[in-house]
């Protein structure tokens, strides 16, 4: 496992959630694990969840990709544990 957790600026960025809900989420740190970036996201009206985003390079910049692959986001849960005992 790799790990490189770099601190950012915090980001406010209005997503949807699977609900079709407006969320608005606070990006408050970025880290790498097998090769591809990740971002963590706390939301802001609801203080007890967070999200684990893909950081892709695309032209236009860096977008935030949800993770649909259950396996992956069971393995970052993890890592994201780790990173923040």
């Amino acid at each position: 496992m790799e790990e490189n957790k770099n601190e950012v600026k915090p980001v406010v960025i209005e997503m949807e959630d699977d609900k079709g809900q407006k969320v608005k989420v606070e990006v408050v740190a970025t880290f790498d694990d097998s090769g591809k970036s990740y971002a963590i996201a706390n939301d802001l009206d609801d203080n007890d969840s967070s999200y684990i985003f893909e950081i892709k390079s695309v032209p236009e910049g860096d977008i935030l990709v949800s993770i649909d692959d259950e396996a992956e986001f069971d393995r970052l849960c993890k890592v994201v544990e780790e990173l923040t005992e």
